[in-house]
């Protein structure tokens, strides 16, 4: 059975819009496909679930055509091999600081010639059986799965035209969250010192051709960022879009302000 792949989903024309997903449970993951959301990142770096729900959530993801994109802990040459054999359309990889860093990355995401990823023909991704039913696994999957790198602190910005010479980074995704911290002005997203280094990012990786994501937690901030040229934005995570929904049905209810 085929499904959306990541990469093809940033060919349409228009901003795509997704989220995180922390809560362990694959019907989350339905939850946001059925919603209409463009892709959802399962998040096992700061997410509640190991690696046996994540699989699930993969399947969650694929059950309603809306393509997986799994950030893995760190740089670790297995967890992302392993992400991608679970059948994930995209791996994401945090805090991304050097050049070295970004070809650690694709080294373990992508097989010969582009990288080393460890080989099994028989995993999820594989459908199982790569050897008698599909020889043209290795070269479709290189091409087909996207590398995420997630640019989250100033030593990352300081060597990005170093990180953008690495061939085979499909997307460059901020984080505001952890940028702000590296400012010293922690959970300040909005400050112009976190905005003016988010520009910085966007620019430079347009003007190499590098589509860029990033995590609004507002509308306004999803706004602002497409109109800067962002073109996928994960909005908030599960946990955050089920507390404020909660919260404002009680205040409704109740007649709260």
């Amino acid at each position: 059975m085929s499904k959306t792949l990541f990469q093809e989903a940033l060919q349409q024309d228009r901003p795509l819009v997704g989220t995180f997903l922390q809560i362990p449970a694959a019907e989350m993951a339905e939850i946001a496909g059925h919603a209409g959301l463009d892709f959802a990142i399962i998040d096992v770096e700061h997410g509640m679930m190991g690696i046996d729900v994540s699989i699930e959530m993969v399947r969650g993801c694929d059950a309603v055509d809306m393509p997986a994109i799994y950030r893995v802990e760190g740089i670790d040459h297995h967890r992302i091999g392993q992400a991608l054999d679970f059948g994930a359309s995209a791996v994401m990889v945090p805090n991304i600081k050097t050049g070295q860093d970004a070809r650690q990355v694709v080294d373990a995401a992508k097989y010969h010639p582009w990288g080393d990823r460890g080989v099994c023909p028989f995993t999820r991704g594989a459908r199982y059986n790569a050897v008698d039913d599909d020889p043209d696994y290795y070269q479709r999957c290189n091409e087909q799965t996207a590398v995420i790198l997630q640019i989250e602190a100033t030593e990352g910005i300081r060597n990005l035209n170093d990180i953008l010479e690495v061939e085979h980074v499909d997307a460059i995704f901020i984080g505001p969250f952890d940028l702000s911290h590296s400012l010293g002005i922690p959970g300040q997203v909005t400050d112009h010192r976190v905005l003016a280094a988010i520009e910085d990012i966007v620019q430079r990786c347009v003007a190499r051709g590098v589509v860029v994501g990033n995590f609004p937690v507002t509308i306004e901030q999803a706004h602002r960022y497409i109109e800067s040229g962002i073109r996928f934005v994960a909005y908030g995570d599960d946990t955050l879009v089920a507390q404020r929904a909660y919260r404002d049905v009680r205040k409704a209810i109740l007649g709260l302000d």
